[in-house]
């Protein structure tokens, strides 16, 4: 099954439950979106997904394979990248050099070729300039490649973290509130770069409190309360939902 999955996943912290026999799967070319008050365990949910922590019980595979327990790095090398609720780039680097280091995710250059700097590296080094690049006009933020990371305002520096993801070429692309901080105008950039996601074959699951953005983008959505998956479906159905809608209608 080409998908990423949680099956029956349990976390407990301190004999706490906080989410307790959750199922979810997120296809190829499918962008599920994940609603729900805070404190419901969307963020658990999203750290188990991508290997950040281990469930108490059950299971996460990747495309059939059993990932449970395995680091990060492995859900990464399997194709899952993230954005995080708090940012996380290098603040003395520039915007483009932030956006590289997710890019060359997929590149494994020889130490040879590296050191002598064979045609084939830099052909390599100007693909992944291009795709950096490329990354930064979808989320239109290529008018700041050269500056300091830390020059820029939060929503900005949002805009980077969601470039560099981009520049990875996930298969599965886990979105942990990319919208907050982001300028109403830009929101439509960042539609339009999970638009083009999907449309690539990327699975992505968004969590994200600008109800707008999670209406338009998401095929299907999730609604958790309590560490529980309480309704599935289409936006309308779980914004119905009597345990979702005054979540909703405070977003």
């Amino acid at each position: 099954m080409i998908e990423l999955a949680l099956h029956d996943v349990a976390k407990e912290f301190g004999g706490v439950h906080s989410i307790a026999g959750v199922s979810v799967a997120i296809g190829t070319g499918e962008v599920v979106g994940l609603v729900g008050p805070n404190g419901s365990g969307k963020t658990t949910l999203v750290n188990v997904a991508t290997g950040a922590i281990a469930p108490t019980r059950g299971r996460v595979t990747i495309d059939g394979l059993d990932l449970t327990g395995r680091p990060s790095q492995r859900f990464a090398a399997a194709g899952v990248v993230r954005t995080f609720q708090g940012l996380r780039l290098f603040e003395g680097m520039t915007v483009l050099d932030n956006v590289l280091v997710g890019a060359q995710r997929t590149v494994r250059p020889t130490l040879r070729a590296s050191l002598v700097r064979l045609p084939r590296f830099r052909r390599s080094e100007r693909a992944l300039r291009d795709r950096a690049r490329g990354a930064l006009a979808d989320v239109a933020m290529q008018a700041y490649s050269e500056r300091a990371v830390g020059a820029l305002s939060h929503g900005q520096r949002r805009r980077v973290e969601l470039a560099r993801a981009l520049a990875a070429e996930p298969r599965y692309l886990v979105l942990d509130e990319p919208g907050a901080g982001v300028a109403a105008e830009h929101l439509d950039e960042l539609a339009t770069a999970i638009e083009r996601l999907r449309a690539a074959g990327a699975g992505v699951l968004l969590v994200e409190h600008d109800i707008g953005l999670v209406e338009r983008v998401s095929d299907r959505v999730l609604g958790m309360v309590d560490g529980h998956v309480v309704a599935e479906g289409s936006f309308t159905a779980v914004a119905r939902h009597p345990d979702i809608a005054p979540h909703l209608a405070d977003g």
